[in-house]
């Protein structure tokens, strides 16, 4: 990414108090290895030591701890949390980049039912239905579509091409992925004499302020009711959260994971990649999945779970533990097995004689 950043700016955006003088521009960001004289790198994870003592970057943030491992040529900036420093230049950048004011491409079309915001930007060929209201500074991308009686608060992004199904409410400052269908007709079916009949689904998703959603994800609507992504949640590309469900505030979810009908996660959960979560169950609050776990039974208290099924992780590594003390005594129990098992009768008989 091409920048033009001044030491003093610089030390404004990330929060570092006082103005160098030496205010050199920095002209790009690059990882510790890859950086040049005139880019701007950041080191805030001791396991980076290697390539921060070899790093040719023009100036480095990390912590005071930290800067003892880098060139004495390099400049650097010490930070208490250069990860949250990084953060900072990186959002400061990225809003800068965005064009502004609003604007509505003349592809897009728009139900005249619909309120939008003059703030917002309206992305070629998108579809907006009927009695649709997009707040403020809305960005929506190119081939979206937006059907009836969605809300979308302010300052929320929706990438191109993703599909937002009618009656979807999405919180401010949320981001919905390229690809990624909202709302979509849950895998509801009833099963009679062997032939499965569809149910329609006649609820909603709601989606609480600060919600982000990846890339082909895709969050079915209620069969009756709502599904629910609270406040903060944080969902990665390609995870399915089927009908009715409840995610609570500020959980992560790892791509590939799936959670079935009608399950309550709790707040502030962390779940794995392709992990998998059976329907009509529940998680407490802070409750780590680890990557590839089942989960059949709630969990009712706080923890790091892993396996299929999964069980607390430290009950886990005790199992595999002994499963590999037992595989190593396979051999001795071979061997005391041979020279102690009955012999024929015939071989008997001949050490009688």
């Amino acid at each position: 990414m091409n920048i033009a950043l001044g030491l003093s700016e610089l030390c404004s955006i990330v929060g570092i108090d006082g103005v160098h003088a030496d205010d050199r521009t920095f002209t790009g960001i690059a990882p510790l290895d890859h950086a040049g004289p005139d880019d701007i790198a950041f080191f805030f994870r001791p396991e980076f030591a290697a390539a921060a003592r070899n790093t040719r970057a023009g100036l480095v943030i990390t912590s005071t701890a930290l800067a003892e491992h880098l060139p004495a040529a390099v400049l650097r900036l010490c930070h208490p949390d250069p990860e949250e420093a990084m953060a900072r230049l990186l959002e400061y950048l990225a809003m800068s980049a965005k064009p502004q004011g609003g604007a509505i491409h003349h592809t897009a079309s728009i139900a005249p039912s619909s309120t939008i915001a003059k703030s917002a930007r309206i992305g070629a060929g998108t579809v907006i239905g009927e009695h649709v209201h997009i707040g403020d500074e809305v960005e929506i991308g190119a081939h979206v579509v937006i059907e009836d009686g969605v809300a979308i608060g302010e300052r929320t992004v929706i990438e191109s091409g993703a599909v937002i199904r009618t009656g979807t409410v999405i919180g401010k400052r949320c981001r919905i992925g390229s690809g990624a269908i909202i709302g979509s007709e849950g895998f509801g079916f009833i099963e009679r004499n062997g032939r499965y009949r569809h149910l329609y689904h006649l609820g909603n998703v709601i989606i609480g302020d600060d919600v982000e959603v990846g890339a082909n994800t895709c969050v079915d609507r209620g069969l009756l009711g709502a599904t629910v992504i609270e406040d903060g949640v944080k969902i990665d590309n390609l995870v399915h959260i089927a009908h009715n469900v409840v995610i609570g505030e500020h959980t992560a979810i790892a791509a590939q994971a799936g959670i079935a009908g009608s399950t309550h996660v709790g707040k502030r959960n962390r779940i794995g990649g392709q992990a998998g979560l059976t329907g009509h169950i529940s998680t407490c609050d802070d409750v780590t999945i680890g990557a590839q776990s089942g989960v059949s039974k709630s969990i009712t208290q706080p923890g790091e779970y892993s396996g299929t099924p999964a069980v607390p992780l430290q009950r886990r590594l005790r199992s595999e533990a002994a499963l590999r003390q037992l595989v190593e005594l396979v051999p001795i129990i071979e061997s005391l097995a041979h020279k102690f098992a009955p012999k024929p009768t015939d071989q008997l008989r001949d050490e009688q004689e």
